[in-house]
């Protein structure tokens, strides 16, 4: 294949490299991660060694971008930047860092989550197309709402993987 035919074409990006290239832009950030055992660790990791140097927030919810579309959560979220803000931490970004095989995407009733956000459960072995496509419509109904909430703040969203990660589309 030809430069000419490669031209436009965005070659798959890790979170790792997304953090280094994004989040040492001027401002903090503030990760929004999911509970899960499986994920603090690599996100920890990947941050103290692409910015071992830099201050960034991080808020833990169940379900990371699902666990913030009920609405007491979200507040809960919402007051907490809205702290961070008035503490002078100058937060420029939130990003979302979801990930795969989410407990909380297979149990969204039990956890109280909205119908509109998401109707049913993912089962346990779900087609990583139907995955995505699931975290990129609640994503793209969260945002709005936080975007809402917490007017000029820019917003990021991940689907993490045990080998590649996903950009989820922020409306």
């Amino acid at each position: 294949m030809s430069d000419d035919a490669l031209q436009g074409v965005q070659e798959p990006m890790t979170f790792e490299a997304y953090a280094s290239e994004i989040l040492g832009k001027d401002g903090m950030s503030l990760l929004l991660t999911c509970i899960d055992y499986r994920y603090p660790r690599r996100v920890l990791d990947a941050m103290a060694r692409i910015f071992p140097a830099s201050a960034y927030d991080q808020f833990i919810l169940a379900g990371a971008s699902l666990g913030a579309c009920r609405m007491d959560w979200q507040d809960v979220l919402v007051q907490h930047v809205e702290a961070a803000l008035f503490l002078r931490h100058d937060i420029k970004r939130i990003v979302i860092l979801d990930h795969r095989d989410c407990g909380a995407y297979r149990h969204p009733r039990e956890l109280e989550i909205p119908r509109d956000i998401l109707d049913r459960g993912l089962p346990k072995d779900v087609l990583p197309s139907v995955e995505k496509a699931s975290h990129q419509s609640v994503v793209s109904k969260l945002i709005p709402m936080l975007r809402k909430r917490l007017p000029g703040m820019e917003f990021h969203a991940w689907l993490l993987t045990r080998e590649e990660d996903d950009r989820l589309q922020v409306p």
